[in-house]
């Protein structure tokens, strides 16, 4: 039993139990003793207290009163003989050990309708009793040693004593809580092991701070494709920890469980995500030991992170090569790169592809490395991803005049296509001499993955503006250039490009208009197109 203290927070409200105060006003002590001389005597010859008695007799006498009291008669019997009528209740039944602890909170309880005189007594505790000082409520306080884990349950006792009265217990239980802010923890156990041990006995999963009883969800994921679940179990949160625990072992697919792996686990509104790593068997007869991680991704990542390649047990200094080729043509260097050995004497490199590939990245890969007189091989696969995005940039016109240019309604139209739809589009327009950046704007993606922003000078001379602009766009992390010229001389524009679906698209496509400075103007022109360029983007978010 855990040690535990009484803290007496006593709160007390006095509460009329029996004839409220108009009827206690009404009836002197003379007409009550008198009603009760002339009721029934109950089977045992002492007057029952709670039966009705018949109406005082206002002319009974002093002495029959005086007679009546001076004798052992049922009033005083019926004193005696009242059990303890009492309620008892607990103000939270599930808490926190540091709640219990805490001596502004504990375990707070109440116990109605007690009397002066009463001693009140709790368990678990130090036999530390209280006496109560006045009728009616009493309210205590049991605090709690440090020893409370996740998962206790505490049984609450609090015992009433009365003088001349047999002793009343009451029960009750607190079941100790994880805290609401206390972060879900998971590990994995062992975070990284040879494909052989993986097989033989998998992975250990805990899910702990949760609540007793509650759900525990387990998701297993490749690191490349979260969309697609491995193995999912759901466990029971038990024990001291609150913590939901499961084994993952696979069954076959021996070859396919080479790389980095995703563990996601839930339970109530808490979720947490952690990863492990299962490396080859080969070669480990070998002196060396080569991983690749992770061994299968899509495209996407790919192009974003690429691959990570370690080499082990290599000699400190060594020069350690690393070359990746594609699997069906091995002879074709795609990527080399050399490192010393470090101090825990292993090569580490990372390649990430050039983006210009986009889709073709995709099939199998192989990967040599070697130091000092070993040689390994392994490979990585690069699966096909629906979310490669491939944008393409288009410039209408790429030729204009600049009398074409400083009118509002022409002006050049920059568009990106073929993004992800809702992605963000930014848009950079930069002077070659000086170079230097005079517009800039995002615009958001519509559903057909199309973007387009329109930029014109505000100077009424077109000489102002004569001149190459080059053109920079992001969409998905995917930068593309290009450039514009506007020439000095009137008439229409030339050398337009109309670019990818702009018939189908462009009215549908979100637009953002702004003014662009003159280059040949200076740096008084330029600084006020900037500020004008400002207040082009404030009006056309209040939409005018």
């Amino acid at each position: 039993m855990k040690l535990l203290a009484l803290a007496a927070s006593i709160a007390l409200a006095v509460s009329t139990i029996g004839l409220g105060p108009a009827a206690a006003n009404t009836l002197t002590t003379t007409e009550v003793l008198a009603a009760q001389e002339g009721a029934e005597p109950a089977s045992d010859g002492a007057a029952d207290p709670d039966a009705p008695g018949p109406p005082a007799d206002e002319t009974a006498s002093p002495d029959a009163d005086e007679e009546g009291a001076g004798e052992d008669g049922a009033s005083d019997g019926a004193e005696e003989s009242e059990a303890i009528d009492a309620g008892f209740s607990l103000e939270k039944t599930e808490m926190t050990a540091e709640e219990i602890g805490d001596p502004s909170q504990g375990i707070r309880y109440t116990v109605d309708s007690l009397k002066a005189g009463d001693v009140v007594t709790t368990e678990p505790g130090e036999a530390t009793s209280t006496t109560v000082v006045s009728d009616g409520a009493f309210t205590g306080t049991i605090l709690g040693n440090t020893e409370l884990k996740t998962g206790d349950t505490l049984e609450v006792r609090v015992t009433v004593k009365r003088e001349g009265e047999e002793s009343k217990t009451f029960s009750s239980s607190v079941e100790v809580v994880a805290a609401d802010d206390e972060d879900a923890d998971l590990t994995v156990s062992p975070e990284t092991q040879n494909l052989d041990d993986f097989m033989n006995d998998g992975v250990e999963i805990i899910l702990a701070n949760c609540a007793i009883d509650d759900e525990v969800n387990f998701r297993i994921t490749g690191k490349g494709d979260s969309d697609t679940v491995i193995w999912e179990d759901t466990q029971r949160a038990a024990g001291e920890d609150a913590a939901g625990l499961t084994t993952f072992s696979p069954d076959t697919g021996r070859s396919g469980w080479i790389g980095d792996f995703v563990v996601t686990a839930s339970c109530g509104d808490k979720g947490a995500e952690t990863t492990f790593t299962v490396t080859d068997t080969e070669g480990e007869d070998s002196n060396s030991f080569l991983t690749v991680s992770p061994k299968t991704q899509g495209v996407q990542e790919f192009l974003k992170d690429g691959v990570s390649i370690t080499l082990v047990n290599c000699v400190i200094d060594d020069d350690v090569t690393f070359r990746v080729s594609t699997k069906h043509d091995p002879d074709t260097t795609i990527w080399e790169e050399t490192q010393k050995a470090g101090e825990d004497a292993a090569g580490y490199a990372n390649f990430v592809p050039e983006r210009d590939g986009g889709p073709g990245w995709g099939g199998e890969f192989l990967v040599m490395a070697s130091c000092g007189d070993t040689s390994m091989e392994t490979t990585f696969t690069v699966t096909a991803d629906n979310s490669i995005v491939d944008p393409k940039l288009s410039i209408n016109p790429q030729k204009i005049s600049g009398e074409d240019f400083i009118k509002r309604d022409k002006g050049v139209t920059i568009t990106v296509t073929e993004c992800q739809p809702g992605s963000d589009v930014q848009f950079e327009v930069w002077g070659f001499e000086p170079s230097e950046k005079l517009y800039e704007q995002t615009a958001e993606a519509n559903e057909n993955g199309a973007a387009s922003v329109q930029v014109y000078g505000i100077d009424s001379r077109p000489e102002a503006y004569a001149g190459t602009y080059k053109v920079i766009t992001v969409c998905m992390e995917h930068a593309m250039n290009g450039e514009f010229v506007v020439t000095s001389g009137g008439g229409a524009s030339g050398g337009s490009d109309p670019g990818p679906d702009d018939s189908g698209d462009a009215g549908s496509m979100p637009r953002t208009g702004a003014e662009l400075t003159g280059l040949g103007a200076g740096a008084a022109l330029i600084l006020a197109g900037a500020a004008t360029i400002i207040f082009a983007r404030r009006r056309a978010q209040l939409g005018s």
